[in-house]
């Protein structure tokens, strides 16, 4: 590599899988950008490199004000996936440091699996394997199927993944709904869907898709209340957080059959106890949080982060800039 200009570090976890640093010392390091990992489970660790930061990847562990606040030169803390829970967003723009994101990242992984969950679930297909399994054949253990073509799919939340999510489902024979106040009602018409308040989206889809990001606005948004407006029946399918999901609530919809199924790739607790209630109902189809992965993601997500590292450190607006909010203050 060159002469180093900058440092940058890739906060990691030993305790989690690691991605290869490669790519993004492929792009960083011919323009002089020294790249290092930082064990985010040794606190020590990123205090030492802390002060003299120009840059973060941020894979894992959370950035909270505190840690925020020993990054005394850092420019930007580049997020390799969509949502930035675990960054203290507001610590960072009060110390002008740059957040982005990775919106790209895993759009066509994640609608994807929603799609699959949907169809899991709707279909039996766990129920219908473990009946063969145990010798069982033909309907009789998954009465009652519903015809998917013809029903309403409600999106919560209508950014990429979402629109992704619906462009796919229509192809099924669905209607699509969805609900985002943030968005323009243009968005809405480019995608031929229907924009709908949340109650109007949970009481009139048959299906409910969760694609919001976890704010304080949207934890535990999916409560006992929103469920009760659900249609009797009614899928839930979560890609997004868990934490947006009041999971007794769930579990109590789902046990009454209020709810006839859900499928799950997130939880409010990760990894999932192994004792957790929602794991005992033959309802819920789950995987552990892999919705976003496929090898060429975690690429497309390594190049993002690393791109918008590189535009900040050479004075350039980064694409995926979260914090416009920053550009009132001048990067140090």
């Amino acid at each position: 590599m060159t002469d180093a200009r900058w440092y940058c570090i890739r906060t990691e976890s030993r305790s989690l899988p690691s991605y290869d640093i490669r790519i993004e010392r492929e792009i960083l390091e011919p323009k002089g950008v020294r790249v290092e990992p930082v064990d985010m489970d040794d606190e020590s660790a990123f205090d030492r490199v802390a002060p003299s930061v120009d840059a973060v990847l941020h894979s894992r562990g959370v950035l909270d004000a505190a840690r925020i606040a020993r990054l005394r030169r850092c420019r930007i803390i580049a997020h390799y996936g969509t949502g930035v829970d675990r960054v203290d967003v507001s610590a960072a723009t009060d110390r002008g440091i740059w957040v982005t994101n990775g919106p790209r990242y895993a759009v066509e992984e994640v609608s994807s699996h929603a799609i699959a969950l949907l169809l899991a679930v709707a279909r039996k297909i766990v129920a219908a394997d473990r009946a063969v399994r145990a010798g069982a054949w033909h309907i009789k253990p998954i009465v009652p199927l519903h015809r998917i073509a013809g029903r309403t799919l409600g999106l919560l939340g209508f950014g990429n993944i979402a629109r992704a999510t619906g462009r796919k489902a229509r192809a099924l024979g669905l209607q699509i709904i969805a609900y985002d106040p943030y968005l323009d009602a243009q968005v809405f018409r480019d995608e031929g869907v229907r924009s709908a308040d949340l109650q109007t989206c949970l009481s009139e889809a048959d299906i409910v898709s969760v694609h919001l990001p976890l704010t304080d606005e949207t934890r535990g948004i999916i409560d006992r209340d929103a469920l009760g407006l659900m249609k009797p029946g009614a899928l839930l399918i979560n890609t997004s957080r868990g934490a947006v999901v009041d999971e007794g609530a769930l579990v109590e919809a789902l046990r009454s059959g209020r709810l006839a199924g859900a499928g799950l790739d997130v939880f409010a607790q990760e990894p999932l106890p192994t004792n957790h209630p929602l794991l005992a109902l033959p309802n819920v189809t789950v995987s552990g949080h892999i919705a976003f992965y496929s090898e060429e993601s975690i690429q497309q997500m390594q190049r993002d982060a690393a791109e918008q590292v590189l535009a900040a450190l050479e004075g350039r607006l980064p694409a995926f800039l979260v914090n416009r909010q920053v550009l009132e203050r001048p990067p140090r």
